[in-house]
């Protein structure tokens, strides 16, 4: 955690924390190192990690309370009260009356110019940071968390959106606080962008060359971690019918296969066709395998009177046409 969310935290933190009052702030108590709901409330807010040992959490807390403290200008005696406060969820009362509370801080808690979505409503998403924008998507915390600090962790789990994109749902909801709702939101709103970055190929559109397939097909091929086939159907002109899949696994002769290949073009009377699939690995250089399928796909083609005019392999950011290399 920077500096900046350490301070930010800790002054949400204490704006919802009863104890911190002149006169009843506890002296610091040195046990506050080995309480273990001081130490969840810690790992919770991507502090301490979970697999530290208790030496290495002890020097992370001591570290973070002596921070906190530095930057509000509060002693080291009431940034310990806050937090563990805030670890126990009591509310200080008379001696054996006290209460738990289930209180937890949210984003409401925040001054109002650091809350994401009136930061968005008021001056836009340019100059929200990645995190706040996910936390927007997440929507709501959980206890001793906001949206923010669920939305900090997982891009300190996953780095990107990109790997955010390219987790698995159950790989999401192992993050404490990401359930189903939440690990749903998260894919959703990763695959509008997707698609919003892909030009789509449109019915009646004209293709008018191999970029035009790269642009359709590279948000959606290009984080897939199997090789899947795309058939693109096309009339005289060269203008769009469809998109089909029609395999998914290593290509080879035996899985691409002429039957399932042209059967769609021979339905739907196409003139044409062009075939799309991606390399896992990120490098689209053709195979001999890619090489072979493609030969024997063309041969076939030319029998049906059913022009092939392209075979792309996409790989991460690039492409390999064999239009444009000759290979047809």
């Amino acid at each position: 955690m920077d500096s900046r969310a350490l301070l930010n935290t800790y002054k949400r933190l204490k704006s919802t924390c009863p104890v911190v009052r002149p006169g009843r702030v506890a002296e610091r108590n040195q046990d506050i190192f080995r309480n273990r709901e001081v130490r969840r409330l810690f790992v919770g807010l991507g502090i301490v990690s979970e697999e530290a040992s208790d030496e290495r959490a002890v020097e992370e807390m001591n570290r973070v309370i002596a921070e906190a403290a530095a930057r509000s200008g509060d002693s080291e005696d009431t940034v310990c009260s806050v937090f563990h406060w805030h670890a126990s969820r009591k509310v200080p009362g008379p001696p054996g009356k006290q209460k738990p509370t289930d209180k937890r801080p949210t984003i409401k808690d925040l001054p109002k110019g650091e809350r994401p979505r009136e930061r968005l409503l008021s001056g836009g998403a340019e100059p929200l940071s990645d995190t706040e924008l996910l936390a927007i998507i997440i929507g709501g915390g959980r206890r001793n968390e906001t949206a923010v600090d669920l939305a900090r962790r997982l891009l300190a789990k996953f780095g990107t959106f990109r790997n955010l994109d390219t987790a698995t749902v159950g790989e999401l909801r192992a993050v404490p606080g990401i359930g189903d709702a939440k690990a749903a939101g998260i894919k959703a709103a990763l695959a509008i962008a997707r698609r919003f970055a892909s030009e789509p190929l449109t019915e009646g559109m004209k293709l008018r060359g191999s970029r035009d397939l790269f642009n359709h097909f590279r948000e959606q091929l290009r984080d897939v971690k199997r090789e899947t086939f795309w058939l693109v159907l096309l009339d005289q002109k060269h203008k769009i019918i469809r998109c089909e899949r029609i395999s998914e696994g290593s290509l080879s002769q035996s899985l691409v296969h002429p039957r399932e290949v042209f059967t769609p073009a021979v339905r739907e009377s196409a003139a044409a066709v062009a075939f799309v699939h991606n390399h896992p690995s990120g490098d689209p250089n053709p195979s001999p395998e890619d090489r072979a399928v493609t030969d024997r796909l063309k041969e076939v083609g030319e029998l049906l009177g059913i022009k092939v005019l392209d075979h792309l392999i996409i790989g991460g950011d690039s492409y390999v046409s064999f239009a444009e290399q000759g290979m047809l």
